[in-house]
């Protein structure tokens, strides 16, 4: 459809990468550009350079009518050069822009866009392309090249809304071999310059700046995929695309890669910014993209991780170490656990009108706001939220006051339960777990319930998101006359039968945590059907005052604050989709497994779990940490849970033979499940699952 595509700015990084792809599939191309460099020079006479400024605007018009698409990548790039020639990157990017939009439309010719991370400015949100532009001070050459570029989408729209077809492209962090001269320009390449000359790569402000980066292959692809599509499909006319990588690094871990790559001796240094860049200079704290526009209109995702990126760029200078290819060592190992906040502006903006309210605790409206909806989304008459899932538990325990006595309770769960049993002056009795569910086991618990006369609780555990067998639970305790409070802290959004909270417990202690799925940092609910249980613990989470000030007994300050009422909130109201994200992920990570030596945890009829973790039951011989050692040459942290049993701590090892949790603890790992995860990182997860149950078998 396109015979003759027209780039402005085709001699440099970007344009002649894309020149290259656009000759190789058979296209004529024409590059205009400032100077000729010799990115161009193999692919004469396919792509004719044209000498000349896209601020002439004759010259633009008369090359625009001789052309089918025009991609516009003309500017002037990097922090340098923003610092030191603003006025020229004002010209550049706003003139220029003007002139090549304007004749598209004049010429009715489809036009691509080349933007900027930049656009977004200071903004550290995710930045999904709607996301808000944050600007510094304009007094600042430092914005130059922002505010230009966002000046030439807005020419873009402007002339859209008259008939233009265009789409833009912001790039993050593009990088190769043939992005700057050694030394010079951004990033990578100024480090290529002082591992070339022996210096340490300099941090600036430490390094702690994040940023993610994006392969130039991947970049062509993206682009020419928006660029020949552009008038056939409408998905993304008149709109701007994220090209990039959604995988943070920081520049200190920018500089740990390519020291690795390269066996650079100098290391690094730290450096104020305002010293490396000169006065003017303002460090962006974290700039991410969100690509899911790309995924869904373009169905792309990049290919070439960090790693892989920079060894194709190291290699052309000559300073990729000369053992460094047999180090298959991915650029991120795919965590078990990644809380995951997403800090929109509507949040920022009810986090800033509470802060300037001064009402910061004490049952403000964030949280009581919090509570209701948490209440009404879990069918429960009431919860009450605290400052911890281990206040949670403690305090449903001590509202319920079981009296001195044992307390039953798996070996097989976190440090919390048991401190919140021991809190609360019960003595611990470990019980069995289930082999297949890991979770308390009902004829264990008759057991003991029949040996221990003295027991005062039952205190079943979700783990990983599989609730217990809990009516046979609470048939065996009733029987005995035993109360029971259940540790649900894994458990915010898993469903048995239908019902998103049991009714069968006298109180359910459920978690908040960073880790969990609705976080808040630290926080969490506790849920009765019992109105007096809930007002006690109601008192006792604020300091134990009464209505009746004499009436006060000692409490605790276990309060939830505003601040983390918002997150509740906002955790809510995104559930239902972080819900559906983990159950997709879980059954193509639990797929990948087969039957094979890595045993999924059991799912019993009826039950949805929320799949807080993902765990696994390695079936074969050697013991677990060669499983976890061959996941994380996979790239993927593999992380044992609730180990050491608890039956195994110093106060009671050798009191308890609990031989299945012994067998379930010294069996499990949890691999990485997050509550939103790219589809690279899923196929990583599947293909490591796969290669590790072969080894495993072998």
């Amino acid at each position: 459809m396109f015979r003759r595509v027209l780039i402005t700015g085709g001699a440099g990084f970007i344009g002649a990468s894309v020149s290259a792809e656009l000759v190789r599939r058979g296209h004529e191309v024409v590059c205009l550009d400032v100077s000729a460099g010799d990115r161009l020079s193999s692919l004469a006479p396919a792509a004719h350079l044209v000498t000349g400024d896209v601020r002439d605007g004759s010259l633009v018009d008369r090359l625009v009518v001789e052309s089918d698409l025009v991609l516009h990548l003309a500017a002037v790039v990097g922090v340098d050069e923003y610092l030191r020639r603003p006025l020229e990157v004002l010209d550049v990017n706003i003139l220029g822009t003007r002139h090549v939009v304007e004749s598209c439309l004049r010429h009715g010719r489809p036009v691509l866009l080349a933007s900027t991370s930049e656009v977004y400015g200071k903004n550290p949100m995710p930045l999904f392309e709607g996301a808000d532009k944050v600007i510094g001070s304009l007094g600042s050459a430092r914005w130059a090249y922002a505010v230009s570029k966002a000046a030439g989408e807005e020419y873009a729209h402007a002339l859209g809304r008259e008939g233009l077809v265009f789409t833009i492209a912001r790039y993050f962090n593009v990088y190769g071999p043939l992005m700057d001269s050694v030394g010079t320009g951004r990033v990578i390449s100024k480090f290529l310059g002082f591992i070339r000359d022996g210096k340490p790569l300099p941090l600036v402000d430490g390094g702690d700046a994040v940023r993610t980066f994006c392969y130039i292959d991947d970049a062509v692809e993206a682009t020419l995929r928006m660029a020949l599509g552009l008038v056939r499909d409408a998905s993304w006319q008149g709109r701007a695309v994220n090209i990039g990588r959604e995988v943070p690094t920081r520049i200190r871990e920018l500089a740990a890669h390519m020291i690795r790559l390269s066996g650079h001796r100098a290391g690094t240094v730290a450096v104020p910014g305002c010293e490396h860049f000169g006065p003017g200079f303002e460090e962006i704290v974290r700039r991410v993209p969100d690509v899911s526009l790309l995924r869904s209109a373009l169905a792309f995702e990049p290919l070439i991780d960090l790693d892989d990126g920079l060894r194709r760029t190291l290699a052309p200078w000559g300073l990729l170490r000369s053992d460094a290819s047999e180090e298959a060592v991915p650029d991120d190992v795919i965590p078990t656990i990644q809380p995951r906040f997403e800090p929109t502006n509507a949040l920022m903006e009810q986090v800033a009108l509470t802060l300037w309210s001064g009402k910061l605790s004490n049952g403000g409206p964030a949280v009581s706001a919090f509570e209701q909806e948490a209440a009404a989304w879990l069918g429960s008459d009431g919860v009450a939220a605290v400052s911890s899932g281990t206040d949670a538990l403690a305090l449903a325990i001590e509202a319920l006051a079981p009296g001195p006595g044992a307390a039953i309770l798996p070996s097989y769960t976190f440090m919390a339960t048991l401190s919140a049993v021991v809190r609360c002056g019960l003595r611990p009795v470990f019980c069995e777990v289930d082999p297949r569910r890991w979770t308390m086991d009902p004829s264990d618990l008759e057991r003991l319930l029949a040996a221990t006369p003295d027991a005062r609780l039952v205190v079943p555990v979700n783990v990983f998101g599989m609730p217990p067998d809990l009516p046979a639970i609470m048939t065996v305790a009733r029987a005995h006359g035993v109360e029971v409070v259940y540790d649900d802290a894994h458990g915010f959004g898993t469903s048995a039968h239908g019902a998103r909270l049991p009714d069968g417990p006298a109180a359910v202690a459920l978690s908040l945590h960073a880790t969990k799925i609705v976080p808040v940092g630290e926080g969490g609910l506790v849920a009765s059907g019992d109105p007096a249980l809930m007002r006690e613990v109601r008192r006792l989470r604020n300091h134990g005052l009464a209505g009746d000030p004499l009436a006060s007994t000692p409490g605790h300050n276990a309060k939830m604050c505003e601040l983390r009422g918002h997150l509740g909130l906002q955790g809510l109201h995104a559930l239902p989709d972080v819900l559906a994200r983990r159950r997709e992920y879980a059954m193509r990570i639990r797929a990948a497994a087969g039957q094979g030596p890595l045993v999924p945890q059991i799912v019993p009829e009826g039950i949805e779990p929320n799949w807080q973790n993902l765990g696994v039951r390695c079936t074969a011989d050697g013991g677990i940490e060669p499983v976890v050692e061959a996941f994380l040459r996979c790239g993927v942290e593999a992380r044992r849970y609730f180990w050491p049993p608890l039956h195994r701590l110093g106060t009671w090892n050798g009191a308890f033979d609990l031989p299945r949790t012994d067998a379930v603890a010294d069996s499990v790992v949890c691999l990485p499940i997050h509550s939103r995860m790219s589809g690279q990182v899923l196929e990583r997860l599947e293909a490591a699952v796969r290669q590790v149950s072969e080894w495993l078998e072998t």
